[in-house]
């Protein structure tokens, strides 16, 4: 039976510079102390990174060392020999820290095992209660001294932040390009080994603030394409997480995204209420220091839940606000990271909207501005509002109509990795299920049922 490899110990030692020979001795020196004679040479060190778990008190032992060559504490999980992830770490994603330093801890247990898969964090369970403290907590919160770095790994500047903004700016390209299936190992893997140990590393005041909010960027990005591939408990748990981490930067706009990230997720997930809460939340919170894009995003989450609830008026009423914030906005005010909320981006939650609302003409009208202002090669977004566009005319009992555009959107998604995109092509089959028979209906059931056997 073959064993996967220790990654994660392998990270570790990259971390504290220390090759196998080096580990092994060391290992050896730390088990003297504690009155332990220890045999271990470099072939053992081979053994633990090819995946074979060390007994207990050696684990303890390699952490020990690593620990000390480092300068900072490795934990059993970190480095790998904790065993698989378990309920109680799980949960610990769910709740917000007191403690800044607290959160790093907990988004390295995240990423390591959302990189090897683990199945009780893959298939983890969104817990609805859970948006509840990270609302509130961070709606009271007041600005907060950072944590110092303990100095030993690296001296952090302005360059190194904006290295993580830059990067993150061209994650979040692919994401919007192929869905959020696509380079997601590699976002988690650079979270790993280059954003985390800037979090423990040495930075003025001004410098910390910032490279805080550029990794609560990271962390979010890692929380929305796991929604997006369908791990809505992983994804729930990194943006709560990275709420923290933009809360410690002062970074009031940033934590409005993120809580309006979570509406669009509870939404998605059927918790209108609680989607309702949470775009109100940003918008409170935010109030003061958020651009009128980033405002008008908020205000259409909150649209989006409100359509989802079945209130028409509510629904409008916000879908209006957000209209008026974004034609009298200034883009000079505007983060990098909304860049994305555009006049094409605003059409396409008004199409959402009054989809959901079953008002098929209104929502047509919002497809058509959206086509025409997207740039082709977002081909999710292109997907999605195609797909919108097919729900209107089952809405209006015109399956023929419905079928070509739907089997359009699949065509010209290509190898677009997202489940959001899926249930979308899942929820139409659904829709036409009483047209079977209909030509054009049955010939987009079979190019569904080739491409997509699981859904067909």
């Amino acid at each position: 039976m073959s064993r996967m490899p220790n990654l994660v110990l392998a990270e570790a030692m990259r971390r504290a510079d220390c090759s196998n020979k080096g580990l092994a001795s060391r290992v050896q020196l730390v088990a003297q102390e504690e009155g332990v004679i220890l045999r271990c040479t470099h072939v053992d060190v081979k053994r633990w990174l090819e995946g074979v778990q060390p007994r207990p008190a050696t684990a303890k032992f390699i952490a020990e060392a690593l620990s000390r060559k480092a300068g900072v504490r490795f934990s059993l999980e970190d480095i790998g020999m904790g065993g698989v992830l378990t309920p109680t770490t799980l949960e610990r994603g769910l709740e917000y820290a007191d403690a800044v330093p607290e959160v790093g801890s907990r988004l390295l247990g995240l990423t390591r095992r959302d990189l090897v898969d683990d199945p009780l964090a893959v298939e983890a369970a969104v817990v609805p209660s859970a948006w509840t403290q990270p609302l509130l907590t961070w709606l009271l919160s007041r600005p907060e001294p950072l944590p110092a770095g303990n100095g030993m790994q690296v001296n952090v500047g302005e360059s190194d932040v904006r290295a993580v903004r830059m990067t993150t700016q061209l994650f979040m390209k692919l994401d919007f390009q192929f869905g959020g299936g696509h380079a997601r190992a590699a976002l988690a893997q650079y979270y790993v080994r280059d954003v985390s140990p800037l979090l423990e590393g040495k930075f003025t005041e001004s410098v910390g603030r910032e490279l805080f909010s550029a990794a609560a960027e990271v962390a979010q990005l890692l929380g929305w394409t796991a929604y997006d591939l369908g791990r809505h408990g992983l994804a729930q748990r990194y943006m709560i997480q990275a709420l923290r981490l933009a809360q410690a930067a002062g970074d009031r706009m940033l934590g409005g995204r993120l809580l309006g990230n979570m509406s669009h997720q509870a939404n998605y997930l059927g918790n209108f209420q609680q989607a309702i809460q949470l775009a109100r939340a940003a918008q409170e919170g935010s109030k003061g220091v958020a651009s009128g894009t980033t405002m008008a995003s908020f205000l259409a989450m909150e649209a989006r839940a409100h359509a989802g609830n079945g209130d028409d008026a509510a629904c409008s009423q916000a879908l209006r606000e957000a209209e008026k914030l974004f034609e009298s906005r200034n883009v000079a005010d505007d983060p990098e990271w909304i860049s994305y909320f555009d006049d094409a981006e605003l059409a396409g939650e008004g199409a959402h909207c009054f989809r959901d609302l079953r008002k098929p003409l209104i929502a047509q009208e919002f497809v058509g501005r959206c086509l025409e202002l997207t740039d082709p090669v977002y081909a999710r977004t292109l997907a999605f509002i195609r797909l919108v566009q097919a729900a209107t005319y089952v809405h209006q009992g015109e399956p023929c109509q419905a079928a070509v555009l739907a089997t359009e959107a699949v065509e010209l998604a290509g190898s677009l990795k997202s489940m959001r995109y899926l249930r979308y092509v899942s929820d139409l089959c659904t829709d036409l299920k009483e047209y079977r028979g209909n030509r054009e209906v049955e010939s987009f059931r079979e190019l569904v049922s080739g491409k997509y056997p699981s859904i067909a």
